[in-house]
C-alpha cells in the first residue's frame, strides 16, 4: 500500500534495507567485515547483514527469523551492550521476539538512518539507553490494534486467492480457511503484544496514535519529550530532529514521514 493513501498493514511489511555494509559507532566498514574472529561479521543474506564490534551488534536489514538467530549467534559468544540498527522492520511477532531479546539482555539501542515500524514498536522502545543517530529517524505507524488491519489482512488474502483461478467451490473453501487463520493470528498478536508492552514499561497508543488521533497516513514520528509521555525514556536525539527536511529524509529513507507533536 502506498504510504499516503492509508494505514500500512505490519504483517505483510517484510521490507528490507539497501544491502551495503553499515559502518559501526567508532569505525568502517573493513572493522564491520573483518574475518579473524568468527563472530565479527555474519551474512544472513543480501538484504540481511549482522555484524559485531567489540561489544556492539550492528544489525541491517529487515527483522526476519533468520536475522534473529544471526543476531543470537553473534552475540552469543560474550557480552554486548548496544545493538547498532537500520531497519524498515518485519512480521509483528518476529518484532516482539528481537525486542524481547534486547529487553532481557538490558541492551542501549543505537538507530542509524532508520527504525521503521515493527522496528519502532518493538527494538527502539525496549532499549535501555536509546540513540537516534544525525539524520535518522524512528517512526511507527500501527500495530497489532492497528485499527482496520484484520480487514486489510482479509483483503490481502482475498486477493492472493482470487489470482489462483480456482473453483468458486476451492476459492471459498480455501478463502474461508485463511480468514479463520487471520483472526486466530492477530489474536495472538495482540495478545502478546499486551504483555509485551506491559513488560517493557511502554504505552502501546504510541505505535497509531499519529494514524489515531492525528490523521496521519503513513509513517510518524515524535519529540523526545513526547515519547517520553509513553514511557520511551532515555532517549537522545540530534538538535534539530523535530525540525529536519522532511523531504530529504523521504530520499534518504524511502517513505515519507510526518512529524506529529502532541504539546
Amino acid at each position: 500500500m502506498n504510504p499516503k493513501s492509508g494505514y500500512l498493514p505490519l504483517l505483510p511489511l517484510l521490507i528490507s534495507c539497501a544491502s551495503d555494509p553499515i559502518s559501526p559507532p567508532g569505525g568502517d566498514n573493513s572493522t564491520a567485515r573483518s574475518t579473524r574472529n568468527p563472530d565479527s561479521f555474519t551474512m544472513v543474506d543480501r538484504k540481511i547483514t549482522v555484524a559485531r564490534n567489540g561489544n556492539t551488534v550492528i544489525y541491517r536489514g529487515s527483522l526476519t527469523k533468520e536475522g534473529l538467530r544471526a543476531l543470537r549467534k553473534t552475540g552469543a559468544s560474550s557480552p554486548i551492550t548496544t545493538l547498532f540498527i537500520d531497519s524498515t522492520g518485519g512480521e509483528i511477532m518476529v518484532g516482539m521476539e528481537f525486542g524481547a531479546w534486547v529487553f532481557e539482555r538490558k541492551l542501549d539501542v543505537v538507530v542509524d538512518r532508520a527504525c521503521l515500524s515493527s522496528c519502532a514498536n518493538y527494538v527502539f522502545t525496549a532499549g535501555r539507553n536509546k540513540e537516534i543517530r544525525p539524520g535518522a529517524v524512528v517512526a511507527w505507524h500501527g500495530s497489532a490494534k492497528q485499527p482496520g488491519l484484520l480487514e486489510q489482512m482479509h483483503n490481502a488474502v482475498e486477493e492472493r486467492i482470487n489470482a489462483k483461478g480456482l473453483s468458486r467451490r476451492n476459492r471459498s473453501k480455501e478463502l474461508a480457511h485463511a480468514r479463520q487463520a487471520n483472526i486466530e493470528y492477530l489474536t495472538v498478536a495482540i495478545h502478546k503484544q499486551s504483555e509485551f508492552f506491559y513488560r517493557i514499561g511502554v504505552d502501546e497508543y504510541v505505535t497509531r496514535v499519529g494514524n489515531d488521533k492525528y490523521d496521519v497516513r503513513g509513517f510518524f514520528y515524535l519529540s523526545v519529550v513526547d515519547m517520553a509521555s509513553f514511557g520511551i525514556d532515555n532517549v537522545t536525539a540530534p538538535d534539530g530532529y523535530t525540525n529536519m527536511d522532511l523531504q530529504a529524509l523521504a530520499r534518504r529513507i524511502g517513505f515519507p514521514v510526518t512529524l506529529v507533536r502532541l504539546h
